[in-house]
């Protein structure tokens, strides 16, 4: 019968080879063990005719007795001879949790310890090894593959809904929180430091003068002209014809205000601009009821539909764009990745110092991490251990190490029958 495996512990594709193997050395220690007892039996019934058998029977009497007793000492490793549940038999199952601690140590005390890790790192040399994979031409395109699927299973993972529902509860979260008015405060007021604020100021009189140099502007202005002029009759459109005028005589006037406002940096429009600056910054930080209005404002935005949706439409316009680029090898973003790995390969050939350099940092960050992650490791494969099943761990343990065991049992018969061969003969001298 075999055993079935432990759950969430994958079985070993070579178990059945190992099994194999494993039964045929237990049929050939067994088939010793049937020979010295035939052997025996044959040499105790021919014994009267021929007395020279008495030290064939005696070797193959002590070669049973040994062959039994090994037989009896690895069976009891693994479980109770014949069911009966002797002292110290089934050793394995009945000590698993110690077995399980003592694994733990031993990886920890032996495997990883810091000198022993620094050792195999120096050994290893992990940037000259890197330096020669990446030389390889066809390993920037593997590493190229590796990039791209791993940043595609990352985007897969934020589409997750569980995912998207948590990022949008943590920046719905995070902007509710966010002191706006301090902020908005702050930036008004490093704008106004240097008077970088009037740019604001500029850029806003530059657009006024294009809206109102557009014709359909200028023709709305002089029908809204003329609709109030009803002193003036509309014969012969001189109603238009004075908002014509009318207008172009605003607009010359405006032009030249404009052009004061830009020439001249100490402009009472200018300097009016930097008191509602200075005003509203003070307000932001220091007008509890003009602060609250500002929290209204950004509580309404932050939790209102559209903006839940547009955040959505924003990720999901990303989102395919970004797989989209990834899916192909010959897109921008595949291309630039493949020139930002030439670039970096180009960098490791043409400087030899980067792979020591690479060793350097392994050895100088591997001792704190292997310190600090050493123990849970040693605690994780004791844990692992332990949810295994007795069946389970009793058959990988034998499927591995049952067949020295039974050469054990082998060695057990053939030296048993020497040994008590010898015996025999010194006891017959000595007689």
């Amino acid at each position: 019968m075999t055993p079935t495996s432990s759950p969430g512990t994958p079985r070993s594709a070579n178990d059945a080879a190992k099994r194999a193997r494993l039964r045929l050395a237990q049929g050939l220690a067994l088939g010793l063990l049937v020979a010295a007892g035939l052997l025996y039996i044959m040499a105790r019934a021919l014994m009267p005719a021929y007395p020279w058998l008495r030290y064939l029977a005696a070797f193959s009497q002590a070669a049973m007795i040994g062959a039994l007793a090994d037989w009896f000492a690895v069976v009891a490793l693994f479980r109770h001879p014949f069911g009966i549940k002797l002292p110290h038999t089934a050793i394995i199952p009945s000590n698993k949790t110690r077995i399980a601690n003592n694994l733990g140590e031993f990886i920890q005390s032996r495997f990883l310890s810091t000198d022993k890790v620094l050792e195999g790192i120096s050994k290893f040399g992990a940037g000259r090894r890197f330096t020669r994979w990446m030389a390889r031409p066809e390993n920037i395109d593997r590493t190229l593959d590796i990039v791209r699927q791993g940043a595609r299973y990352g985007v897969v993972i934020l589409d997750q809904p569980q995912v998207q529902g948590f990022a949008t509860d943590l920046l719905r979260t995070q902007l509710a929180d966010l002191d706006a008015s301090t902020l908005a405060a702050q930036i008004l007021r490093m704008l106004s430091a240097n008077r970088r604020h009037q740019w604001l100021l500029d850029e806003a009189l530059t657009q006024l003068n294009l809206f109102l140099q557009h014709e359909d502007v200028r023709e709305e202005l002089v029908h809204t002209i003329a609709r109030h002029m009803e002193f003036v009759p509309s014969t012969l459109h001189l109603d238009e014809r004075l908002g014509r005028v009318i207008l172009q005589r605003l607009y010359d006037a405006l032009q030249t205000q404009l052009q004061a406002v830009r020439d001249d940096h100490e402009h009472v429009l200018r300097r009016r601009f930097d008191d509602i600056v200075t005003s509203i910054s003070e307000k932001l930080m220091n007008d509890r009821e003009f602060r609250d209005r500002v929290k209204v404002i950004q509580t309404e935005f932050v939790y209102h539909p559209e903006t839940e949706a547009t955040f959505e439409r924003l990720w999901q316009g990303l989102r395919n764009g970004l797989d989209a680029q990834l899916k192909d090898p010959s897109g921008f973003l595949s291309d630039r990745m493949r020139g930002v790995i030439n670039d970096l390969t180009r960098s490791f050939m043409e400087r030899p110092e980067i792979a020591p350099w690479i060793d350097q940092q392994l050895l100088r960050y591997a001792p704190p991490l292997v310190e600090k992650y050493r123990r849970t490791l040693g605690l994780f494969i004791a844990a692992q251990v332990k949810t295994w099943n007795d069946e389970f761990m009793v058959d990988q343990i034998e499927l591995n190490i049952g067949r020295d065991l039974q050469f054990i049992r082998v060695n057990g018969t053939l030296v048993g029958g020497l040994v008590g061969l010898a015996i025999y003969v010194a006891t017959q001298c000595f007689r």
